[in-house]
């Protein structure tokens, strides 16, 4: 067992707790002992098909318990996973498994077949959860039923570990590469500063192809508790998620602020109190203080932390909220930097801000921060100036508090906005607008809502009889649902500011009142 890689922890946990339940999902579970083995055999299998230390290996199933199995197996071959999102359209998959140069692939027969009609983006060889293999592949029961490999040889903390692909200014979504070192310098620091216990029981909300994933998996392992998967269905509907919530007995809930000002609004829980739930811990966007005042009053028992951190560099900032914000006043702290990470608020000119008030640029550092973007050296050395070393584009100043000086997060410098927890390039919108020959110009802006972080609108310049649903189905055969813009509105030209930029400004005012006007016609 090598305590330096993410998998050690279900080495560990498997020797010591055998018995005790890894993980649940849909209506099924694994022990560790279980999901030790079965990720030992998903390792073999792959070792046999040639997959080895530093091949990355795509995961493109939903939410089951193969699927936890199938991330460790991976981790364990020495290669990569890499998580394809499972409801984006195809050719978005393709796109990143030829990006990637994917050597096998973990996936269900309807995924498997999709990606099959992309020339060139099925890898050769892997694993099929459910229903026919290929040529080249196997069975999900007939790897389960193999031989046992366990870890490959020659494994090292600064290998990779995983990739998670973010939205791209160019169009294209880039790769965020991830070591062991990383991840675990997040896992390790969690465990410790949140003080997690074998008996917790961990939700898991956010896809694995979100980062928010990676603390429900790892650092469920590390402490030895089990880890449930939310339901799709009790996803949807707050009530339904509180009633799943306390069936379950979840202990330790992560998820996107959004998700929690849902079950604020809508979710009962003065008639069904999640009592079990000890630690609430938000990220990915803004908690809006009207929606965390009133969760603190429902679910008196739990302890708060705001996270934050960029998927580049995971959580590398925390803030546990003790008394409940006031609302209208400005939003709650990110915080101070986690364990083994430095934070600097910089000037333009590179000048290290010390005074509280003053604006500046976030600047990570430490072994929390990735390697950088796969087969991308330079927007690599663009954002990662030095060893270890990330730019974050967030604006942020110092700002005093009883407890020395905390960071609070002002805004984005370029046009990443956040939706639903999501990160967004505006940039990758318009190209997906473009990509169509009757559009001859388009703008993506955000509007910003409490509730949802930023609402979508884009403006397009188009050809006669290109209509609104039209350029949205465009958009959902190119983009994952979350990025496909709430209204497409056509114009006869784009507004622009005197050098000839787009007036983004203008754009905004005019999608905040399309945005009402479409809310009184509905």
């Amino acid at each position: 067992m090598n305590p330096y890689l993410i998998h050690g922890a279900l080495t560990a946990a498997a020797q010591r707790w055998p018995d005790r339940v890894a993980v649940r999902a849909e209506g099924r579970s694994l022990t560790y002992g279980g999901l030790d083995v079965a990720a030992d055999r998903v390792a073999g299998a792959l070792a046999a098909m040639g997959v080895t230390v530093g091949d990355r290996v795509g995961l493109y199933l939903s939410k089951t318990v193969e699927a936890v199995a199938a991330i460790y197996g991976i981790l364990r071959s020495g290669a990569a996973y890499v998580p394809l999102d499972p409801e984006a359209p195809a050719a978005r998959c393709a796109l990143i498994a030829q990006d990637c140069d994917l050597a096998a692939l973990v996936a269900d027969e309807r995924r498997v077949q999709a990606l099959q009609g992309v020339d060139g983006a099925l890898p050769t060889r892997g694993i099929v959860c459910g229903g026919q293999a290929p040529s080249g592949f196997e069975t999900w029961e007939a790897v389960q039923a193999g031989a046992q490999a366990g870890p490959a040889a020659g494994v090292v903390d600064t290998d990779l570990a995983y990739i998670l692909y973010t939205s791209g200014s160019t169009g294209r979504p880039k790769g965020v590469t991830i070591s062991h070192r990383n991840c675990l310098t997040f896992v390790n620091w969690a465990c410790r500063q949140l003080g997690l216990r074998p008996d917790d029981v961990f939700s898991s909300h956010a896809p694995f192809h979100f980062d928010l994933s990676t603390f429900d998996l790892f650092a469920a392992a590390t402490a030895g508790g089990t880890v449930t998967v939310v339901p799709s269905v009790a996803a949807l509907f707050p009530t339904r998620l509180a009633q799943w919530i306390g069936s379950e007995g979840v202990t330790v809930w992560y998820s996107v602020p959004s998700a929690l000002s849902m079950l604020v609004q809508y979710g009962g829980l003065d008639q069904q109190p999640i009592d079990s739930v000890r630690l609430l811990l938000f990220a990915g966007e803004v908690f809006p203080n009207k929606y965390l005042e009133e969760l603190m009053r429902l679910v008196p028992q739990a302890r708060y932390f705001n996270l934050y951190g960029p998927t580049e560099t995971n959580v590398c900032t925390f803030h546990e909220v003790v008394d409940p914000p006031t609302p209208g006043e400005e939003p709650i702290p990110i915080g101070r930097p986690c364990a083994n990470t430095r934070c600097l608020v910089q000037d333009e000119a590179g000048n290290v801000i010390t005074t509280a008030g003053v604006e500046g640029e976030l600047v990570v550092q430490g072994s929390i921060v990735a390697q950088g973007y796969w087969g991308d050296p330079v927007k690599t050395a663009e954002r990662f100036t030095a060893p270890y070393t990330y730019r974050t584009g967030d604006v942020v100043r110092w700002a005093d508090s009883p407890q020395g000086l905390l960071l609070r997060f002002i805004g984005r410098r370029d046009h990443m906005v956040k939706s639903r927890g999501y990160r967004i390039e505006l940039g990758e919108i318009e190209s997906a607008l473009y990509s169509h020959r009757g559009v001859e110009a388009a703008a993506a802006v955000a509007v910003p809502d409490e509730l949802l972080g930023s609402r979508i609108v884009a403006y397009c310049v188009v050809a006669s009889g290109l209509d609104e649903e039209q350029l949205k189905q465009l958009c959902r055969e190119r983009l994952p649902l979350h990025m496909v813009p709430e209204r497409i509105a056509t114009a006869p030209r784009l507004p622009r500011t005197p050098n000839g930029k787009v007036d983004r400004t203008v754009l905004v005012q005019e999608a905040e009142r399309l945005l009402i006007s479409s809310t009184r016609s509905a």
